[in-house]
């Protein structure tokens, strides 16, 4: 039986710009082919931006999901070959656990701008994209960690967290998503009809990838200081990455190809960040995004 009380809630996010004016220029700008990097929360970085509402809404992910879901995931592997319809397959297919963000009101509201799930590694090792995954994974890793990335895609109680959402969307999301998750996957052990899937959702371990930006020269702002002189500022894209990289048991990072370097943000590198997470350390997480981003 699929769990019941699925979360399909709203999250709302307002964003109040100043009223004296309203550039007709920001109107043009919603034709624009860079519509879909629009902050979501309802600025584009114009203080004459008129004020938008957008609900998210959080929904099992379905058929209709599916191009949407291929747009999200295009660049999963920063552009190495990935075979991502037949993973928008199995997201798809997984019914009782994962989740997608549409944003009503703000543009194509049939395309979801977030997706969370997970995927038991060993229940899903002779696919195409786990293989790829881990191939892409494998060629970054260290040498010291290799040993424990090949354990990690080969043990049996390992799920591999997919997790992405477009660019700006609000950050309050992180929580729900999270919450709604691991949930479900608790939910999971315990309601679906056998007891080999019941067993396929009894995780022990989480391997996850996600971007962050790294600061190698960090300006010390008011009230900000960095932990040691010369230590490099990291800037994580979501909020829960930051917590569950505080609580990994192993990690490792790798500079990603640089677009363009330009002026002042010369020193800020994009990464990825790889980390394997006990399922013994995600109701901490759960509790430090609750209270970052308490219910309204």
């Amino acid at each position: 039986m699929a769990p019941a009380g699925k979360k399909k809630g709203k999250e709302p996010a307002k964003e109040e710009e100043p009223e004296e004016e309203s550039d007709e220029s920001d109107e043009e700008s919603t034709d624009d082919e860079s519509e879909e990097e629009e902050d979501l929360d309802g600025s584009s970085g114009d203080e004459s931006d008129e004020e938008i509402m957008v609900d998210f809404e959080f929904q099992d992910p379905t058929e209709i999901d599916f191009h949407g879901l291929k747009a999200l995931l295009g660049n999963f592997l920063d552009g190495a070959e990935f075979s991502s319809s037949p993973l928008c397959d199995a997201i798809i297919a997984q019914k009782t656990v994962g989740t997608v963000i549409k944003a009503q009101g703000a543009g194509d509201e049939m395309d979801p701008v977030a997706v969370m799930s997970v995927m038991n590694i060993q229940d899903k090792k002779d696919t195409a994209y786990i293989k790829e995954i881990a191939a892409y994974l494998k060629n970054r890793c260290p040498k010291d960690l290799q040993d424990k990335l090949n354990d990690a895609f080969t043990s049996k109680e390992v799920g591999f967290l997919i997790n992405e959402r477009v660019i700006n969307i609000p950050p309050e999301t992180a929580s729900p998503l999270v919450e709604g998750l691991f949930d479900e996957i608790g939910w999971a052990t315990e309601d679906e009809p056998t007891e080999e899937l019941r067993d396929s959702f009894k995780f022990s371990k989480y391997l996850m990838f996600c971007r962050l930006y790294r600061d190698d020269d960090p300006e010390e702002e008011a009230g900000q200081k960095r932990k040691r002189d010369g230590e490099p500022m990291m800037m994580y894209v979501r909020p829960e990455d930051e917590f569950f990289h505080q609580a990994c048991d192993w990690s490792f990072m790798w500079k990603v190809k640089d677009t363009e370097d330009k002026g002042d943000i010369q020193d800020i590198k994009p990464m990825r960040l790889c980390m394997l997470v006990d399922a013994s350390v995600v109701p901490g997480v759960r509790e430090k995004l609750k209270k970052q981003f308490p219910a309204a």
